[in-house]
């Protein structure tokens, strides 16, 4: 990727939907602490208005330039959060970009070379590629590796950020194959020490910059 050099690594967490507005709040406030960059707020489950409630709630304990919405285009420009983040049913790319206001980012999950191409060509700011590794988010699914992942970034101009699977041990092999940064879930939602377990994704992330690993 052209960008990725110049870019501080990316660490994005995800909100798993199992657990209470309260225990998100506690999760992302000593997640911030810990080094996150990006918070997805994904809860399929809730309405509009709960997803509403939940950014203005989080927008206290953490910046809004770090929350992005999952899905919900209209949460997020009324909520004037860091932008939306779109699956295989939200609206395209270039119909987000009718919504949301100037400044925001619109980013997309793809699962393949062609996917990411496309998103790419429509506008996204950055993808979402995985799964990489075996995850119990995705149980009986085949990960699908690091190779496609190199092709992707090889392929793209715009940020890419590995998801699925990921330890802080496998960070070094995601950021080799050319990534901006990497997602995960469980990896601090579910974590004893929130903070603690950040800070070691955190630390493997600059690490693999600080040793010029960067592409």
């Amino acid at each position: 990727m052209a960008e990725t050099a110049s870019r501080l690594p990316e660490l994005h967490v995800i909100t798993s939907g199992k657990q209470s507005l309260e225990q998100v709040l506690s999760m992302a406030e000593a997640a911030y602490a810990g080094g996150m960059s990006y918070l997805h707020i994904r809860e399929k489950q809730r309405t509009a208005r709960e997803y509403m409630e939940w950014v203005r709630a989080l927008g206290e304990v953490v910046p809004a330039s770090c929350l992005i919405v999952n899905d919900r285009a209209d949460v997020a420009v009324a909520s004037r959060c860091r932008g939306v983040h779109l699956a295989y049913h939200s609206l395209s790319v270039r119909e987000a970009r009718t919504v949301v206001a100037a400044g925001q980012s619109v980013g997309k999950s793809v699962h393949s070379l062609d996917e990411a191409i496309e998103a790419a060509a429509e506008g996204a700011d950055y993808v979402l590629y995985g799964h990489i590794y075996p995850s119990g988010s995705k149980p009986g699914l085949a990960p699908r590796g690091t190779q496609e992942l190199t092709a992707i970034t090889r392929a793209v101009s715009i940020p890419v950020i590995g998801l699925g699977g990921i330890t802080p041990e496998r960070v070094s092999e995601v950021m080799a194959a050319g990534c901006t940064g990497v997602a995960v879930m469980s990896g601090v939602t579910a974590a004893d020490d929130v903070k603690r377990a950040t800070l070691a994704y955190r630390m493997e992330l600059d690490r693999f910059v600080r040793g010029g690993e960067s592409r």
